[in-house]
């Protein structure tokens, strides 16, 4: 049995500085740097703290929105991959874009960032 917290449906951590190691593994860490074509935004899952990757606790998927659209979608398996997605986007200044992975054992854990 899990010794995790109770989770929501989405856990969004609001203050990563006071996060503990449990939701520093768990949330999406975004990082957006300006590329010719427009924005390369990076998610990265266990940016502070490693997130297992074994077949019986790991990332199955990341997906990315921009406001309420979703704009892509990494789909992962264990053990052959590390949960880190890189894509390019071409969105407006103010846009939110939110980080949303799936933890098998945890859940939903999201962050987000305005571009």
């Amino acid at each position: 049995m899990s010794d995790a917290p109770i989770l929501a449906p989405l856990n969004l951590v609001a203050d990563m500085s006071a996060a503990g190691d449990f939701e520093k593994k768990h949330t999406p860490h975004i990082d957006v740097d300006e590329v010719d074509e427009g924005l390369l935004v990076t998610v990265s899952v266990g940016w502070e703290v490693p997130h297992p990757n074994q077949p019986d606790h790991y990332i199955t998927w990341i997906e990315l929105l921009a406001g309420e659209a979703s704009i892509a979608r990494f789909d992962l398996s264990p053990v052959a991959t590390v949960p880190v997605v890189s894509v390019v986007v071409n969105v407006d200044p103010g846009t939110v874009i939110r980080a949303i992975e799936h933890c098998n054992l945890h859940g939903l854990w999201a962050a987000e960032i305005t571009v």
